[in-house]
């Protein structure tokens, strides 16, 4: 079994990848985008600062006058800084001795026979000893790979002199303060964080090089006090030299540990890919055959060794990081210090809320124009419930190597200093144009997860906000207007074939609904409830074709049937039968906005025509709609238990599934193909195919062409989009036909009789 931890990627930033078969969905080219920054045109050798600037950075010579003392390690702390030295070094030379002994060992016995046969003329049995004796030095190769590589130069966009000149005075004189060495550069990104890192490789910490790595989201949301508290933690860790290589071997070991160990770098991704592949050639799956053993052993080595190295290092870290806590303290006070950990929190409950928020605003067209920025107004807006649960998360650990927030605020508390800052403003004052560098910051995220022309759909925060809070009201009234049917399945929104309800007025088709509504809520009970059991033995009926464990993948929920097929094909029955009841009701709301129509004038019949005739156009496709979320169920269920390991009977069983799926897409785009379904897209109106190909990328002309995760992230993109547009013409609707029947005093259904 192949352990597979392999992730997708997750972005800090503004937008998760937008399309899973775009070519250029990846991480933001960092070193490219620097490169633009040294160009004549960007440089700017004189320029004026701003006059908050001049101020800021006398304020900051004043505050930070003389310097804190350096204090020796006693003899104690040095042996303890030894011991936790010789571990990080150590597990990695264990690992590299054990691989260099073994393989040299077994490099050594294939060579000394073969130059023995080359000396004595014995070609032939020379060739059959060369050959165990290359694959050994490949084998020995592969296993040491992993040392190699891995560092990168850049984490973010650098911030020039003249753009930050406050900033810059900042670290610099707080860097004399504390008797460090000012970092090298400072660059800035989307992330909620702010860190230090080497400058150009681990010799960098030896040398005291170092950047400073801070994300615009805490520039735009931060006081000053709260962010030079964070700058105080980081910039101490560099104070005593035995204690700063002890502090970043730990963590440098633990995070290439960790990363071999969960599979999460670029051989095991193509590895990974290659194994979805179909029709593969018996050479290559004898190679790749082997690469899985290869690959299963190094992160089964690497995952002990990381065991290992956690339990032997991580309580030395917690006491440095709480020790470079009271560092902090002591410069911004014992109550700064704590809305800082407070503060970061908020920060990154509201970065949650703001890509939820975006996510809807990709849905409907729009982007959000300056990522940071609405974190910022989005932390102002936390309530009083959301503070304290907050709060009530002080006491999780983030990390093994970090102390948890109830022990750092427990120490703040405890020490109760009195800080060197006053001045209450805000961080964004340090930068002279911080929305600038933010939205290029955005900008350079979207480009980066392959959205094309950007700029033309940006939006503020508050205007998505606004425009979610509408759809979200427009959603209550067409829960009302349709009696609750807006969440469950499409309603068979077409004309009818049946006469009894072919001529029903607008008081009729509501008397109708109150009359029959509870009968039309025991079927809707039944239906919902036959469609789980339907669900469940069918993904039941494809994993036992596939021979995989069905208790697995459905944790015991139901036991996998002999009858499968023929106990499916008997809840189909039922159900079809069910579903007749419920679409005599789908009629009467039908014949209720049909009739409605009749009565509305062009202006207003012509703003609801396009969601009226949308309705009863996708109704028509709504079986292949239901095909396609039938036949997602399995593949979605192998593609996430992927995580927890892969062979070659799962890789089979995803490839069968997908194809299933293939069809079921190619299906469902053909029907919609042939129907004239208008949506908006950036206040234009284009076909539902074109709104597709837009978000999700364009289809390859091959399911070859996509992997097996790929086509499951397609998919569930793919229906998200169909369900959001959906509602949003339920939605339209409801509200005009609401307006009208209020206007001519026409009872509505009150949901709650």
């Amino acid at each position: 079994m192949f352990a597979n931890f392999a992730a997708k990627r997750h972005l800090t930033g503004p937008l998760r990848a937008v399309s899973p078969v775009a070519a250029n969905d990846t991480e933001i080219d960092w070193k490219s985008t620097n490169k633009l920054l040294v160009q004549p045109r960007f440089r700017k050798p004189q320029y004026i600062p701003s006059a908050n600037s001049l101020k800021l950075d006398k304020y900051f010579k004043q505050a930070f006058k003389g310097q804190v003392p350096l204090k020796r390690s006693s003899l104690k702390q040095s042996l303890q800084l030894f011991y936790v030295e010789a571990v990080s070094l150590c597990i990695p030379m264990l690992y590299i001795s054990s691989v260099l002994v073994i393989f040299s060992l077994a490099i050594m016995l294939f060579s000394e026979p073969m130059i023995g046969h080359i000396l004595s003329g014995q070609y032939f049995d020379a060739t059959l000893w060369a050959c165990p004796a290359v694959l050994t030095t490949g084998l020995l190769w592969l296993l040491l790979s992993p040392l190699f590589g891995g560092f990168r130069s850049f984490h973010g966009r650098i911030l020039q002199d003249h753009e930050a000149p406050a900033l810059m005075s900042l670290v610099t004189q707080l860097s004399r303060h504390l008797n460090v060495r000012p970092p090298k550069r400072i660059e800035i990104n989307n992330e909620t964080a702010l860190r230090v890192d080497a400058f150009a490789g681990v010799n960098s910490i030896y040398r005291d090089e170092y950047k400073i790595i801070i994300g615009a989201p805490l520039l735009m949301s931060l006081t000053l006090n709260q962010l030079t508290a964070m700058l105080a933690h980081e910039l101490s860790h560099f104070r005593v030299k035995q204690q700063k290589v002890a502090f970043y071997l730990m963590h440098h070991v633990s995070e290439w540990l960790y990363l071999r160990a969960s599979g999460q770098d670029k051989r095991h991704l193509a590895l990974l890919k290659r194994m979805q592949k179909e029709n593969i050639s018996s050479y290559e799956y004898l190679e790749l055959w082997v690469w899985q053993r290869v690959h299963l052993v190094q992160q089964s080595i690497f995952a002990c060794l990381f065991k290992v190295h956690r339990n032997l290092t991580s309580w030395k870290c917690r006491e440095i990081e709480l020790e470079t806590d009271a560092m902090a303290i002591s410069v911004v006070g014992s109550k700064n210090f704590s809305e800082m950990i407070q503060q970061i929190r908020v920060i990154q409950n509201a970065q949650n809320a703001v890509s939820k928020q975006n996510d809807w605003a990709w849905k409907e067209g729009f982007l959000l124009d300056d990522y940071a920025l609405a974190i910022a107004l989005e932390s102002k807006k936390i309530t009083a419930a959301q503070a304290l649960a907050l709060q009530e998360n002080y006491k999780k650990e983030v990390t093994r190597f970090c102390p948890n927030d109830r022990a750092r605020l427990a120490q703040s508390k405890a020490l109760n200093k009195a800080g060197k800052l006053t001045a209450q403003v805000s961080a964004a004052l340090l930068i002279e144009q911080p929305k600038k560098i933010s939205q290029e910051l955005t900008l350079l995220d979207y480009n980066a997860s392959g959205i094309i022309q950007s700029k033309s759909c940006l939006l503020s925060s508050e205007k998505i906000r606004q425009l979610k809070l509408r759809q979200e009201k427009l959603r209550v009234l067409a829960k009302r207007y349709f009696d609750g049917r807006v969440d469950n399945r499409i309603i068979k929104f077409e004309p009818s074939e049946e006469r009894d309800v072919a001529r029903f007025d607008i008081q009729t088709s509501i008397d109708y609904v109150r009359r029959y509504r509870v009968e039309d809520r025991k079927q809707q009970a039944a239906a919902i409830n036959l469609q789980k059991r339907i669900s469940k033995s069918y993904v039941v009926e494809r994993l036992m074709v596939s021979k995989l464990p069905v208790a697995k993948y459905l944790k015991g929920e139901i036991v996998s049937r002999k009858d499968a097929s023929a106990y499916l094909k008997h809840m189909r029955l039922q159900y079809e039968q069910i579903l007749h009841h419920m679409e005599v009701m789908d009629q009467v709301f039908y014949q209720r906005a049909h009739d409605t129509m009749n009565y509305l004038d062009m202006k207003v019949r012509s703003e609801v025509s396009s969601a009226f005739h949308n309705l009863e156009l996708y109704s028509q496709v709504r079986d292949s709609v239901a095909s396609l979320q039938e036949a997602f169920m399995p593949l979605n269920l192998i593609v996430n238990g992927m995580a927890e390991g892969v062979n070659g009977r799962v890789l089979q069983a995803g490839a069968n599934e997908k194809q299933v799926v293939w069809a079921a897409v190619q299906q469902l785009r053909q029907v919609l193909k042939g129907r004239p379904i208008q949506v908006g897209l950036s206040r234009k109106k284009i076909h539902i195919l074109a709104y597709l190909d837009v978000k999700l990328g364009e289809l390859p002309a091959d399911s070859k062409a996509m992997c097996i995760e790929d086509m499951a992230t397609y998919v569930d993109e793919l229906l998200q989009l169909l369900q959001f547009q959906y509602h949003k013409w339920q939605s339209h609707l409801a509200m005009v036909m609401g307006r009208f029947e209020a206007e001519n005093g026409i009872a509505p259904v009150n949901l709650l009789r």
